[in-house]
């Protein structure tokens, strides 16, 4: 037996008014959700679309039914997933007062990531996956005077790169993060300020990649990607005018220390 769509509808946007008056505070942390008839009647929909939101919020780490006295609002930092961060941002529960805090948080985390993806692919990708990376990189270094073109291929990339790497986990990670990534404001200015040199850095990856140097793979990726994010969110903060003076990009020399 399928949902009724209506009701899923209803249910999905009864969620996000609820999801939303939480991340907002109007729902204190600790606090319980005021009763169903008082609750169903503030969000305009039946008691069983209510019921079938707060299911839904309570999969997200955001609510937790207690037994005979209510439903207690949860700490979206300890019980919630990543993909709640696309919601903070959305909902400006971020506490940082940055606007560029979220992206700075989630470039750390493809970070992360990435370096270790790179790493693994020296390490397990086939000549064809080095090839089809080789082919993508070309063909996106053509993109560089098409703003979205540009960015979904580089999503795309890292992608790719999560796949050479032959791990189920990290593939859904990445995966993950890159839905997040396409979310968010900024996105294209912060890409394109410095595509030559994210050119320049694919480049010597593949290199190594080819030469199956996964140690030092990890450590050029390290110190070149943190190089690169920093000058992207200067660049990005002072575009935003949080910030009178972006740094220089990185140079060619610097892409191969």
């Amino acid at each position: 037996m399928h949902p009724d769509p209506s009701t899923t509808d209803a249910a999905s946007l009864a969620a996000h008014a609820l999801r939303a008056a939480i991340l907002r505070g109007e729902h204190p942390v600790g606090s319980k959700l005021p009763g169903e008839r008082e609750l169903s009647i503030q969000l305009g929909v039946s008691r069983a679309t209510l019921r079938a939101a707060i299911t839904r919020l309570q999969g997200e780490g955001l609510l937790r039914a207690v037994h005979g006295s209510g439903t207690l609002v949860l700490d979206v930092r300890e019980t919630g997933g990543i993909e709640m961060m696309a919601h903070m941002a959305a909902f400006g529960t971020l506490t940082s007062g940055d606007p560029v805090a979220l992206l700075a948080d989630l470039m750390e985390l493809r970070r992360t990531l990435a370096v270790e993806a790179i790493g693994l692919a020296a390490e397990r990708c086939t000549a064809d996956e080095l090839m089809a990376l080789r082919s993508h990189v070309d063909v996106q270094r053509g993109l560089r005077g098409e703003p979205e073109r540009y960015i979904a291929s580089d999503l795309a990339l890292a992608r790719r790169f999560a796949g050479a790497t032959h791990n189920l986990a990290l593939v859904l990670v990445a995966n993950t993060l890159v839905r997040m990534l396409e979310r968010q404001p900024g996105l294209e200015l912060a890409f394109l300020v410095q595509a030559d040199a994210t050119m320049r850095f694919y480049d010597r990856v593949l290199e190594l990649i080819e030469l199956r140097d996964a140690s030092s793979a990890r450590r050029y990726a390290r110190v070149l990607i943190e190089r690169l994010d920093r000058h992207m969110l200067a660049r990005l903060r002072a575009t935003l005018g949080h910030a009178s003076e972006a740094p220089t990009p990185p140079s060619s020399q610097e892409m191969h220390p």
